[in-house]
């Protein structure tokens, strides 16, 4: 990472491309200063950390600690950085509330943004009583809030951070405008971190089918402008895919197709692999089955154009090859792990690699290259 730079962490599909994993490795490695985020709870990001500090010093590993955030940038558990919320950001104080304190985050680490929005009960109900589930969403109120915010009726109609500072000052979190802070960190030469929530193919302008994207772009452009730093203070953009893109599951429609790419099932994904059980995963927020992928060239292509990543991170990449299985050094990557990552190395412009190679869910099942 740079010292001075934004740096960026986004995901390259359709969401859980394991960007937490990424982000929590960065931090342990590097120890940021600053994390940034724009929060929203439609979406977990998970991390299976060390039991012990010796673990994490590189001595010996435990079985890991499961540790998931929905408002929070996961990476902040690795670290002792301080977090900013940005004004983009959408908060539903219960859960908020709730996260810090299974997270065990220090709540004077946090700032959030007064110009973020506050999730109330009446943006859920809305999403749940429309036509959202037809689309995958995961009915977390994040459309209506975001729309109430657009639609600028005034107080009596959306709720700012600011408007109810007292609640978050309550939790012990600070309430103050973020862009300050991340722009001063910078200036000092500090080094700072953005995770991103969701990922690239579900941008509204620039992603898959625009009925089942999400409500906001989602690229390295958006998150600067969404935290209030200039283009020109961008450093690393780590964009992190996985062999297989998955798309959330619908509970009464369909979430999509998925461009030019085949829909396969888990099964066809086992048998490839050579995993010795079936491979199934349930989102975090829905618990609904994901739907499942061929590779997208095309909108592999498309991120590449659009997001400028610096560095790759391939995770998942034991589902191309099971015998890499918790792999941690480069010789134990397999010839087929290692011909996908030249594919993607071979289409990616400016020199952009793959970097990083996830090789199972736990925090030291990583292969830097």
């Amino acid at each position: 990472m740079q010292r001075g730079k934004f740096n960026i962490v986004i995901g390259a599909q359709a969401g859980s491309e394991a960007k937490g994993k990424l982000s929590g490795w960065l931090c342990a490695k590097h120890r940021p200063d600053l994390l940034v985020m724009t929060s929203s709870p439609n979406a977990g990001h998970t991390i299976i950390t060390p039991r012990t500090l010796s673990a994490m010093a590189g001595k010996k590993w435990d079985e890991g600690v499961k540790k998931v955030s929905y408002h929070l940038p996961i990476g902040a558990v690795m670290c002792d950085a301080r977090i900013a919320l940005t004004p983009a950001s959408l908060i539903n104080p219960t859960t908020f509330e709730r996260e810090i304190a299974d997270l065990g985050i220090d709540p004077g680490r946090i700032t959030i943004d007064p110009r973020a929005s506050v999730i109330q009960s009446c943006h859920i109900r809305a999403e749940e009583d429309g036509r959202m589930s037809d689309i995958g969403s995961t009915l977390q109120g994040i459309g209506e809030c975001r729309r109430g915010k657009m639609e600028r009726k005034g107080r009596g109609h959306h709720t700012l951070v600011g408007d109810v500072a007292d609640v978050f000052r309550g939790m012990g979190v600070s309430v103050a405008p973020t862009t300050y802070l991340i722009n001063n960190s910078l200036d000092m030469e500090a080094m700072v971190l953005c995770e991103g929530t969701q990922g690239f193919d579900l941008d509204l302008e620039h992603g898959i089918d625009p009925v089942y994207c999400t409500s906001k772009m989602i690229n390295p452009a958006m998150m600067m402008a969404e935290a209030g730093v200039a283009p020109s203070r961008v450093g690393e953009v780590y964009g992190v895919l996985r062999p297989y893109p998955i798309r959330v599951n619908n509970r009464t429609g369909t979430s999509g197709p998925y461009a030019d790419a085949e829909e396969i099932t888990w099964d066809m994904v086992t048998r490839w692999c050579g995993a010795p059980e079936l491979l199934d995963e349930i989102t975090t927020t829905t618990k609904l089955p994901r739907r499942v992928f061929e590779f997208s060239w095309q909108r592999f292509s498309a991120f590449v154009r659009t997001c400028g990543p610096t560095q790759l991170c391939l995770q998942f990449a034991n589902y191309i090859d099971w015998s890499v299985y918790e792999a941690t050094q480069p010789e134990e990557l397999s010839p087929d792990v290692l011909l996908f990552i030249d594919q993607l190395n071979t289409n990616s412009p400016w020199g952009c690699g793959v970097r990083f190679i996830g090789t199972g869910p736990a925090h030291q099942h990583m292969v830097e290259i």
